[in-house]
């Protein structure tokens, strides 16, 4: 049975009007965002209202993550950073017919991009689950960035100052040799600021196609309304391979398995000489 349109879904159940979908759409249009977090935003569903239509409509399960302990093993898998861009937590390690899974609470369980790098990244099968936003965000806080405040040590060294974004970096449970944390970290560095030289010159390497792309996909929304949520855009075969290489060199850098040098000298097309 084909997926309904969680417009339609919403509807059928009269949780909004015909009004409230019509303005949640021209809203959309101007805030870019996913259809559900427009009428929540416009106050036309609660966000439990939300996530009950995407469990019915994608097939995936509520988890209430404000009543579930997350895995502490679970959580050392990804980056703070990682999950409030994406807006999910992850929950727990479980095993399904002798395979390893990792379950993830998400606010948008359609972002495929997310699960790919999850499951590259980690090398495990992520079960989604769906939950509120306010809940993931509220997850995200409790426990990456104030696990440390929630369970103090008696009598703690006293330790240098560093920044978020060099916390975010560090392995959990690592445990790193003195100043290695450094070169880690620069390197890593390093590698972010050449992907995002390399995305910069292979957008305005197509812009014309990005545009005919982007008036065909408007003309198409004119036409038939509300973009279907479980049909994303397919991901160019070149543009997913890059992505994966340069997740495997953040991999690598942040395990100390490569070093700048080698990075510089074998790989970086922007080194001199």
């Amino acid at each position: 049975m084909a997926r309904k349109r969680i417009g339609e879904l919403l509807l059928e159940r009269g949780a909004i009007t015909a009004a409230q979908l019509e303005a949640a759409l021209h809203a959309q249009q101007r805030t870019h965002q996913r259809l559900g977090a427009a009428l929540v935003s416009l106050g036309a569903i609660t966000e439990k209202t939300l996530s009950h239509a995407l469990s019915e409509a994608l097939g995936v399960p509520v988890m209430d993550l404000a009543a579930r302990t997350p895995d502490w093993s679970a959580i050392h898998l990804l980056r703070p950073r990682f999950c409030e861009q994406h807006e999910l937590f992850p929950v727990a390690l479980e095993t399904v017919g002798g395979r390893r899974l990792l379950v993830v609470a998400m606010a948008d369980p359609l972002d495929s991009t997310a699960i790919q790098e999850m499951e590259f990244t980690t090398g495990l099968k992520v079960s989604p689950r769906v939950a509120p936003l306010s809940i993931v965000r509220a997850a995200i806080q409790r426990y990456y960035h104030r696990a440390a405040a929630a369970t103090p040590s008696p009598a703690p060294e006293p330790v240098p100052e560093v920044s978020e974004d060099d916390v975010e970096e560090i392995i959990v449970g690592e445990e790193l040799p003195p100043g290695e944390h450094t070169r880690r970290v620069s390197l890593e560095e390093l590698i972010q600021q050449r992907e995002q030289q390399r995305r910069r010159k292979r957008d305005q390497a197509k812009p014309s196609a990005a545009k005919r792309a982007g008036d065909i996909s408007a003309e198409l929304d004119s036409l038939f309304g509300e973009v279907l949520p479980d049909a994303p855009v397919a991901e160019d075969p070149v543009e997913e391979l890059e992505r994966k290489f340069w997740a495997l060199m953040r991999i690598m850098a942040r395990k100390g398995l490569l070093t700048k040098e080698e990075f510089t000298r074998e790989l970086d097309d922007e080194s001199e000489g």
